[in-house]
């Protein structure tokens, strides 16, 4: 009975050292870039790494003309050195320009649909054509694909941009209480820099962003805090002269309340930040003025945020979910909606924030 074992285990191990397939006789697409030509035609452009001694490049970049994503890689195979594999894509990156023409739910099809793809990759929106993307050349960092998924996670825990992967852009373009979103990554000086937040109507079209600046602001309306949110506030009332101080956001209580009056849908937001104040170019003593100060930061932060609100309103984007909120507690009157991007855009929203001063610093 035991030889009887060892005889099957023995033909399993080898049927299965026969099939193996050598690293350097496949071509790892980590990297998928999709674009428009002049011409109208889809561009696709993979990045692949290179594992052989004798190459000088690590990696090599291959551009194929076609139909469908699926119709270009079919064509790409004829240019790689090994057959093209999907599921190890870090990045699949479309060019601003084709975001603004096309829906990307009907190009991203393929990656969603076949099963061999992966749909943990991030999904990124470049601000220019792909080809300066493709063929740029860092020399100070590592291979392109681990460089552009470094600089989207590093701007993502800094706030600078946020950070989505394929399969969190697919629940998003099929929830009608919520728009998608994706990080913007740009060249700026020969160098991959996160740019700010890019923002889908409900034909998951391009359609607007947030910049930079407005990144940590919509880092707290999806409750995102944690890394601790660094904010810069100009000073206008506390003294003569224009100050600045600089807080972290440690942590946050969040209170979002819906309601239907009048037509119309309204939004209560309340929101207690606690917050430690890391910088500070104004000699006011914040102990003996602590709550004039606090007053002061939580006015300037609704600012901030009702802004960014306002932003979204115009662009008919809701990719913080407010319609979630609207759907989960007036749901009767959510359903009643024809769109609710339209609803969202008339909706009155009130946000409160209060900010309590936990710490001052080392410095006192």
């Amino acid at each position: 009975m035991k030889k009887c074992i060892y005889a099957i285990l023995c033909f399993f191990i080898a049927s299965g050292c026969g099939m193996k397939t050598q690293l350097d006789e496949l071509t790892l697409a980590l990297t998928v870039g999709l674009d428009e030509g002049k011409d109208g035609k889809l561009l696709v452009y993979s990045i692949s790494p290179v594992f052989n001694k004798e190459s000088k490049n690590i990696y090599e970049v291959i551009r194929t003309v076609g139909m469908t994503p699926r119709d270009g890689r079919s064509k790409a195979n004829a240019f790689a050195s090994g057959k093209i594999v999907g599921g190890k894509a870090q990045n699949i990156i479309v060019s601003k320009t084709f975001a603004k023409k096309h829906d990307m739910f009907s190009y991203l099809d393929v990656f969603f649909r076949d099963p061999k793809n992966s749909t943990t990759a991030n999904f990124i929106v470049f601000d220019g054509p792909l080809k300066e993307l493709m063929y740029i050349r860092l020399d100070d960092k590592p291979r392109l694909s681990v460089a552009i998924r470094d600089v989207i996670l590093n701007g993502h825990i800094n706030k600078q941009t946020t950070k989505i992967n394929m399969l969190l852009f697919h629940r998003l373009s099929l929830d009608r209480a919520q728009t998608p979103f994706a990080p913007i990554l740009k060249v700026h000086k020969g160098d991959l820099v996160a740019a700010g937040i890019a923002l889908f109507n409900r034909q998951r079209k391009y359609v607007g962003s947030l910049s930079q600046k407005e990144s940590p602001y919509f880092a707290i309306l999806q409750k995102n805090i944690k890394p601790a949110t660094s904010l810069t506030l100009a000073i206008k009332g506390l003294t003569k002269q224009k100050e600045y101080v600089s807080i972290s956001v440690e942590h946050g209580e969040f209170s979002y309340k819906p309601s239907f009056r009048n037509g119309v849908f309204h939004f209560d937001v309340h929101m207690k930040l606690g917050v430690i104040v890391t910088e500070s170019t104004t000699y006011i003593d914040m102990k003996k003025e602590k709550k004039k100060v606090e007053k002061w930061l939580a006015k300037e932060i609704q600012k901030q945020l009702e802004s960014v609100v306002k932003k979204l309103q115009t662009y008919e984007a809701d990719p913080i979910g407010f319609g979630l909120y609207a759907r989960a507690y007036e749901y009767r009157q959510f359903q009643k909606q024809k769109s609710w991007s339209k609803a969202f855009a008339k909706a009155e929203i009130n946000i409160r924030p209060t900010v309590e001063i936990i710490s001052y610093g080392v410095l006192q």
